[in-house]
C-alpha cells in the first residue's frame, strides 16, 4: 500500500502542472531528442553511415541508459525535495510508514514513466534498419532485473543525500555518468583502460546491458561479454544486484543514524 501511494504521489508530484497527454509528451520528446542528437553525431562523425554493429551498439545502449538516467537524475533530489521544497520529511517521518518503502515507490514510478520514451526509441530503431532479434521472456527477465539495480542506486543517492546540502541533482548525474562511461552503454569494454574494465566487471549495470543486448538484438557485440553466456551474466547480475540493494538499504541506515545524531535530519540549507 505504502508503494503505491508513493508511486501515485511521484506521477502527481511530476505532472500535476498540465493535462495527462502535454506531460507524457513532454516527458518522452526530452529524452528522445537527446538520443537523436547522439545519433546525428553519429552520423556526422562516420561520414554519413548509419550501419554496423557499433551503431546497433549505441542505439540500443543509448535507449535503454534512459531508464538508468531518467531515475537516478529525479531520485537523486527526492530527500531534498521532501526535507526543503515540500518542508514534508519530518512529517513522513513520524507517519505510520518506512520512508525508505516510500522511497522505493517514487523510485519505481519514475522507472515506469522513462518507459515511455524507451518504447518510442525501439520503434524508431525500426527507421535505421536496426536488426532486432527480440526474446520476449529474456526482455522481461531483463527488465526485472533492471529495475532492482536501478532502484538500488537510486537509494543509495537517497541515503547520501540525506547527509549533504542541495546537491542531489549534480550527484544524481555524476552517479548516472559512471554507468554511462564504464557500463558498456556507448563503449565497448575493450576499448577502455585495463583498470576501467576490470572496475566495469564490478557493476551490475555492466551485466544489465549486456542482457538488453542479448535480448533485443539476440547476440553479444561487445567481445569481453561475449564471453559469458547468458545464464552466467543473469546469475551474476543477480547476486550483483542483491549486493547493491544490501549496500543501498546499508548507507541509508547509516546516513538516518547520522542524520539523527547530527541533528539535521530536517535541516534547510535555504539557498
Amino acid at each position: 500500500m505504502v508503494i503505491k501511494s508513493s508511486m501515485w504521489l511521484e506521477y502527481q508530484i511530476e505532472a500535476n502542472w498540465t493535462t495527462p497527454f502535454i506531460f507524457f509528451l513532454y516527458n518522452t520528446l526530452k529524452p528522445v531528442g537527446s538520443s537523436l542528437l547522439l545519433l546525428a553525431m553519429y552520423y556526422v562523425v562516420t561520414g554519413g553511415f548509419l550501419g554496423g554493429d557499433a551503431l546497433y551498439f549505441l542505439y540500443v545502449g543509448n535507449a535503454f541508459y534512459m531508464l538508468v538516467s531518467q531515475t537516478l537524475f529525479n531520485v537523486g533530489w527526492i530527500v531534498h525535495d521532501d526535507r526543503e521544497h515540500f518542508q514534508v520529511l519530518k512529517y513522513l517521518y513520524i507517519s505510520p510508514m518506512s520512508y525508505f518503502v516510500y522511497l522505493i515507490g517514487r523510485s519505481a514510478m519514475r522507472f515506469l514513466l522513462s518507459l515511455v520514451p524507451l518504447t518510442v526509441l525501439i520503434f524508431l530503431g525500426l527507421l535505421i534498419h536496426v536488426p532486432y532479434r527480440i526474446d520476449p521472456l529474456l526482455l522481461a527477465l531483463t527488465f526485472v532485473l533492471g529495475w532492482v539495480f536501478i532502484i538500488s542506486a537510486g537509494l543509495l543517492l537517497c541515503g547520501i543525500n540525506m547527509l549533504t546540502a542541495r546537491h542531489g541533482e549534480s550527484v544524481g548525474q555524476a552517479f548516472a555518468g559512471i554507468f554511462y562511461l564504464l557500463s558498456g552503454v556507448i563503449f565497448p569494454l575493450h576499448i577502455l583502460p585495463s583498470w576501467a574494465t576490470s572496475f566495469s566487471l564490478l557493476l551490475p549495470s555492466t551485466y544489465w546491458f549486456s542482457l538488453v543486448r542479448r535480448s533485443v538484438l539476440g547476440t553479444e557485440i561487445d567481445t569481453i561479454m561475449g564471453t559469458y553466456s547468458t545464464v552466467e551474466v543473469c546469475l551474476l547480475l543477480m547476486v550483483l544486484s542483491a549486493t547493491f540493494f544490501g549496500l543501498s538499504y546499508a548507507m541509508y541506515r547509516f546516513s538516518d543514524y547520522l542524520a539523527r545524531k547530527k541533528g539535521i535530519l530536517d535541516m534547510t540549507t535555504t539557498y
